[in-house]
């Protein structure tokens, strides 16, 4: 077992955000050791408000086997889901029992929170709205 985050992503946008998980790298998935980080992928959130509905998500990085010391990590692309038009996407890394961020697209419209300070991590991602 690695070290776990709680995740949630805000769309603070009038219209609908589409979400996908891509290049997961050591992070356990689909229920496995309680982290779903499936929950985001291809998913759709509606115009303010969250994912999931209320809370938030566990995930958790694999640190055993072929991912043993090994830095986990996983990229959340997010489109409008109006035109299909990608708004930016963040690369996730957990190494040495913290999460960051590795890369991020679009600083000004992809926020995010991690806070690394308890016994699992708080991610929080919010999508902003545009002027």
């Amino acid at each position: 077992m690695g070290y776990g985050a709680f995740m949630h992503v805000t769309n603070n946008r009038s219209n609908p955000i589409l979400l996908f998980i891509t290049d997961v790298t050591c992070v356990y998935d689909n229920g496995d050791q309680g982290s779903d980080l499936s929950l985001f992928n291809n998913a759709t959130v509606p115009a303010t408000s969250q994912l999931p509905a209320s809370g938030n998500q566990y995930i958790e990085a694999r640190n055993s086997g072929n991912c043993f010391l090994a830095p986990s990590y996983f990229t959340l692309k997010v489109e409008d889901q109006r035109n299909d038009a990608i708004i930016g996407s963040v690369v996730f890394e957990e190494s040495s029992d913290n999460w960051g961020v590795s890369s991020n697209s679009n600083n000004d419209v992809i926020d995010v929170d991690i806070d690394n300070s308890g016994d699992q991590a708080r991610i929080a991602v919010t999508v902003e709205a545009t002027s």
